[in-house]
């Protein structure tokens, strides 16, 4: 046997090196892809936060019990004529016995203003038609058979331009700041008047009392402010908290 050069016994270590520093980012790899999916399904199991996807959620039954669990939906980039962000979740009823859902929305946050839900007659109305933007909630059922499935969904929605039937004019809430870029209105009875009094000064006090902006300057308005709140805060421009319910059918 012919006796390695000193060159090519250092070109042989060279390469030797080289096969197992590629075998160990392999396996740093393969640890690191093992420990985020454990971090997911942990995750998924202690509480959904959800942006823009689709989660499932078991329950299971034994008796008389109830089974719920938050969800907490973020959106981002909010802006006239997104894509709408819809987030959905898959509950399956692993029991034997038929069970009832409902749904209940804990908390409503916009702008980092979280909105009074206390005073609305309807939130669920007031989420789809008070802002330019729509928040509509929707389940398959409000029953669940027995080893059956319900998919519950919330979409948020925001047309660039209104469409015919569609409100051309939205009313302030707490959340609008003053801009003299806009015009404002007043209503009385079915027509909108031109505010020419309002100012940085009054425009608090003018907002309870009832003041509106034309729906291309609300669009405005929300598009600049969602993208210079979420620049300077780090947080998503809007977060909802859900509470899912499900409860054994008191019919069985």
């Amino acid at each position: 046997m012919e006796k390695k050069t000193h060159e090519e016994t250092i070109a042989a270590l060279s390469k030797e090196l080289k096969r197992r520093k590629y075998f160990s980012i392999l396996l740093a790899l393969f640890t690191l892809g093992v420990n985020i999916f454990a971090w997911f399904a942990f995750s998924a199991n202690a509480g959904l936060s959800l942006e823009a996807t689709v989660a499932s959620w078991d329950v299971d039954f034994k008796e008389n019990d109830i089974a719920f669990r938050n969800i907490h939906i973020e959106v981002e980039k909010m802006k006239p004529g997104m894509t709408d962000h819809v987030t959905t979740v898959e509950i399956e009823n692993r029991g034997d016995v038929e069970a009832d859902f409902t749904y209940d929305l804990k908390s409503f946050t916009l702008l980092g203003h979280t909105i009074n839900l206390a005073n609305k007659a309807d939130v669920y109305d007031y989420l789809e038609n008070f802002y330019p933007f729509s928040i509509t909630f929707e389940a398959d059922s409000d029953t669940i058979a027995a080893l059956g499935t319900d998919t519950f969904e919330t979409t948020v929605s925001w047309p660039y331009e209104a469409g015919v039937g569609d409100k051309l004019y939205y009313a302030l809430d707490e959340v609008y700041s003053y801009n003299s870029d806009f015009t404002y209105y007043t209503k009385s009875g079915n027509n909108y008047n031109a505010a020419t009094t309002v100012n940085a000064s009054n425009f608090s006090s003018l907002v309870s009392g009832g003041l509106y902006l034309e729906k291309d300057d609300a669009d405005t308005f929300f598009g600049v402010q969602c993208a210079a709140y979420e620049s300077t805060s780090g947080q998503p421009c809007l977060t909802l908290t859900m509470q899912l319910l499900v409860t054994q059918s008191t019919d069985n």
